[in-house]
């Protein structure tokens, strides 16, 4: 699977089993968005419906019809489930309509791969669905269930898949598979991996569209600021930044992964991940903030980040982050 970056282990636990054809029916692949769960899935969609794999191998071979309709996204062997443009949830229709192809013979190799990228989007009713076909798997169908947080997922639909966890890719990975794999100069490839909190898809995207690196640069010196400022101006910055479910997410995801840095930096760390003046600023609060209050911080923001998948509302949870969240005006952030 030469094509995914990063988390070497979980590569190895599908590559073990299509060297050994000892394929389980169901693997949940769980991890942050934008790490390469999708790219993962894709690569062993491919391998297992490649014509030219021999016995013992893992790799596809990357040129047989079956590996270029894979490329392409129009194998019939394989199938997505996932919302429709501009719909947030996966339709009970929708998971029938998918599950009958499933339910068919493959028409051109020995499985039929159904990939679910965000499987967090199938609600319970839904996904009651999803869970018979899991517990009487037709012979040769593979699923492939890509989730964030694995905790929000049916604890029925979890006995039944092999779970393999995905970690976010270090700052080296991610600046040097930019530098290699999309010819992003070194500066910049720094810059974007600051910014990706390990997540490469990320990365790649914002590479390919300046604006939403633009956005999450801005969107990082306010967080930043936050450490600085009184209160009330607290609470009208995390109403700005954080006034829907998805603008909070996006709020949480890259405060989490800049308070990391904070709470390293606290503990006299250097391995830290932001870039620039976002990095600098991580080196002076950590150690004025202290240890402890950094760690516990850094929790709050990670219970936050988990409310948003049942549903808490986006502003109140903001505000009682920017309400905890420790002052240190005497060394607030430089804009």
């Amino acid at each position: 699977m030469q094509q995914v970056v990063g988390n070497p282990q979980a590569q190895a636990i599908l590559e073990r089993a299509l060297a050994s054809g000892q394929l389980r029916h169901a693997y949940l692949l769980h991890g942050p968005a934008g790490i390469g769960k999708f790219t993962l899935a894709l690569a062993f969609a491919q391998a297992a419906l490649c014509q030219r794999r021999q016995p013992g191998e893992a790799e596809p071979c990357g040129e047989c019809a079956a590996c270029r309709k894979v490329a392409h996204g129009n194998h019939p062997d394989l199938t997505l489930i996932e919302p429709p443009d501009g719909k947030r949830w996966v339709s009970i229709d929708d998971v029938r309509e998918a599950l009958q192809i499933a339910s068919l013979a493959p028409s051109e190799s020995a499985h039929r791969i159904v990939i679910v990228p965000d499987a967090e989007r199938i609600q319970e009713r839904t996904a009651n669905t999803l869970l018979k076909m899991l517990e009487e798997p037709p012979e040769g169908v593979i699923f492939l269930l890509l989730v964030n947080d694995a905790d929000i997922v049916l604890p029925t639909i979890l006995s039944r898949c092999q779970l393999i966890a995905l970690r976010p890719l270090s700052f080296e990975e991610v600046s040097q598979a930019l530098g290699e794999r999309w010819g992003v100069a070194p500066d910049a490839a720094a810059r974007l991996a600051g910014l990706a909190n390990g997540r490469l898809g990320w990365a790649v995207r914002a590479h390919e569209r300046p604006e939403e690196q633009a956005e999450r640069e801005q969107l990082l010196l306010r967080i930043v600021a936050l450490v600085g400022a009184p209160t009330d101006e607290r609470l009208r910055s995390v109403g700005a930044i954080g006034s829907d479910n998805a603008s909070a997410r996006a709020a949480l995801d890259l405060w989490i992964g800049w308070w990391r840095d904070v709470t390293l930096a606290a503990n006299g760390a250097h391995a830290l991940t932001s870039a620039g003046a976002a990095r600098s600023e991580a080196e002076r609060i950590g150690p004025a903030i202290g240890a402890e209050p950094a760690r516990t911080f850094l929790h709050l923001l990670l219970a936050a980040l988990a409310s948003m998948d049942v549903n808490a509302n986006p502003r109140l949870t903001l505000e009682n982050l920017a309400l905890a969240l420790p002052h240190l005006r005497q060394v607030g952030a430089r804009h």
